[in-house]
């Protein structure tokens, strides 16, 4: 068995994890948000990170309620996924075919 000082180290380390992943998120969003597209980004590669993500979640929950241990883990992937989804959801609003305006009639 792991000392507990190893265990709580673990347990900040990956609570610490989403936080240190916002500093990769963050950039991106303002980048998005200031230029107002999302051309030159994948999509794809978002939508197959939000399914990974969508799985570690599930991973992380079933884990906490066999073990009643890992809300660390689940906080940390929680926060993965809404990170991924709101960067999806960025995507999506500055698509250049969102961006054209109607034509009046």
């Amino acid at each position: 068995m792991l000392p507990e000082i190893v265990i709580t180290g673990a347990n900040i380390c990956q609570t610490a994890v989403p936080f240190i992943a916002l500093s990769a998120y963050l950039p991106q969003w303002i980048k998005l948000v200031r230029t107002r597209s999302s051309q030159d980004i994948s999509l794809r590669s978002w939508c197959i990170w939000t399914v990974s993500s969508l799985c570690a979640l599930f991973y992380a929950i079933v884990q906490l309620l066999l073990n009643g241990r890992g809300w660390p883990l689940v906080f940390s992937t929680a926060v993965s996924i809404a990170s991924v989804m709101f960067t999806v959801s960025l995507i999506f609003r500055y698509r250049p075919e969102n961006l054209t305006k109607p034509t009046s009639r």
